[in-house]
């Protein structure tokens, strides 16, 4: 079989490192006659870790570009993303092929005899949770990106070692999400007992991502809450401190760490280009006419603003999560989880609480909001002033931008700026489609 999958016969790994956790592992001629220890597992995981750079690259900008909080100055590789409307979504920078590598590498650790390996039940439990997050947190991304809501089909799910001859068949997008709930608790089970690459901490708040954008806001709430009250974080006082320390902040509870030494190509690269404060090199600058513009108007005193964000050259530049080459790409933090315990709690009880407002003051405060929510809101007004607080707060991070927008089925300001298009003459559009290759090979629809 070509495309996706290797033959696990004559699979050799080489992967980059990403921290000194990942370096006493070596997969250079790493094969099948030597996946029978632990080493061999964790090294394994790690070359999916490593996966996940390329997996997240292009996330932000390809989510920030699609809602159109940015304009894009000059490429005419991100100039469709922009101007997507009677095209859709364009064909190119794809994560489909990098996600379903490290699939292969975590589903041979998920299938392989760990129990029986020598090692101790911590070391054990460490290989398979990191595994299990890792395949959680790919599925979900693809799920959202990939989802064709003409067809009601996702992406193959494979949860085991492919072969040269064999083909896979797309899965929907509930079977996606039904196998990512299930890896994800997984993961926390296993992490409970011993971190790895991953933590427990990271399994659980990616629990809380995951219950959120599938409505399950019970358990969303849930698996927040327990992050927030477990005093293992704190929010930074100055926004900018998170994405100069990266992995080391207080407030960041999963990243994908970045290690320059070793592969120059990832978020942190891709951000810096393309959102830096220069008219020669940076690709973007702030859409006046776009929801995140419009904040910034309404309250241009922010940090969120006024420290990352830097207006000259006639423009605004939305660079400052992205200083440098050196940065971390930060999957999750507690600011994110304040947002989503404030929206599960009201979703599921359909009313405001002094707790919800609490939650979103925290966020507010930090920046130094001058719109701090005072008393007890309608659930409606409530829920509006969340979408705003997660735009501010997560943009050129995640693919929160546009996902949150296509969940609650929010209107995307047009390319002219004189209007929005509304849901539904979008929601058939904006979807990855699986690579030519792969559809030919696998005769996928």
């Amino acid at each position: 079989m070509r495309g996706l999958f290797v033959s696990l016969l004559t699979l050799s790994l080489v992967f980059t490192s990403c921290e000194d956790f990942l370096e006493e592992y070596s997969t250079i001629g790493l094969s099948a006659d030597k996946l029978t220890d632990i080493n061999a597992m964790n090294s394994l995981n790690a070359g999916a870790y490593s996966n996940m750079r390329n997996i997240n690259a292009y996330e932000h900008m390809q989510s920030t570009t699609l809602v159109r909080d940015v304009l894009i100055r000059r490429s005419a590789n991100w100039q469709p993303w922009f101007t997507w409307t009677d095209a859709g979504m364009p064909q190119m920078f794809n994560r489909y092929t990098v996600a379903y590598n490290a699939f292969n590498k975590v589903n041979m650790v998920l299938n392989a005899d760990i129990d029986n390996m020598y090692g101790t039940a911590a070391e054990k439990a460490s290989a398979k949770g990191d595994a299990y997050f890792l395949r959680a947190f790919c599925y979900f991304h693809l799920n959202n990106w990939f989802s064709n809501p003409t067809t009601g089909k996702s992406v193959p799910l494979v949860t085991t070692v492919m072969g040269t001859t064999d083909r896979v068949t797309q899965a929907t997008p509930a079977e996606i999400m039904t196998q990512v709930e299930a890896d994800i608790e997984a993961a926390r089970t296993n992490l409970a007992i011993s971190g790895g690459i991953t933590s427990y901490s990271a399994a659980t708040a990616m629990a809380a991502k995951i219950y959120f954008y599938h409505g399950k806001y019970n358990l969303a709430y849930e698996r927040a809450n327990e992050v927030i009250t477990s005093g293992g974080f704190a929010l930074e006082q100055n926004v900018a401190d998170i994405y100069t320390k990266g992995n080391t902040s207080a407030e960041v509870i999963f990243s994908v760490i970045t290690n320059r030494s070793e592969d120059t190509f990832g978020s942190a690269s891709i951000g810096f280009n393309n959102y830096q404060a220069d008219d020669a090199n940076g690709i973007t600058s702030l859409n006046p006419n776009g929801v995140l513009g419009k904040l910034r108007a309404a309250d241009p005193n922010d940090k969120r603003f006024t420290d990352l964000m830097t207006e000259k050259d006639g423009v605004v530049y939305t660079d400052g999560k992205y200083p440098n080459n050196n940065v971390d790409y930060i999957g999750i933090r507690l600011a994110e989880m304040y947002l989503t315990r404030a929206e599960s709690n009201i979703m599921v009880n359909n009313t405001v609480s002094a707790q919800d407002v609490s939650d979103v003051n925290a966020v507010k405060n930090r920046a130094g909001a001058s719109d701090v929510v005072s008393g007890t809101p309608g659930k409606s007004a409530m829920l509006e002033i969340i979408f705003n607080e997660r735009s501010k707060e997560l943009y050129n991070e995640t693919g929160d931008r546009f996902f949150n927008t296509r969940r609650l089925q929010k209107s995307i300001v047009n390319e002219s700026g004189n209007g929005f298009i509304p849901f539904s003459d979008y929601s058939l559009k904006l979807y990855n489609l699986i690579p030519q290759s792969e559809i030919e090979i696998h005769n996928l629809n």
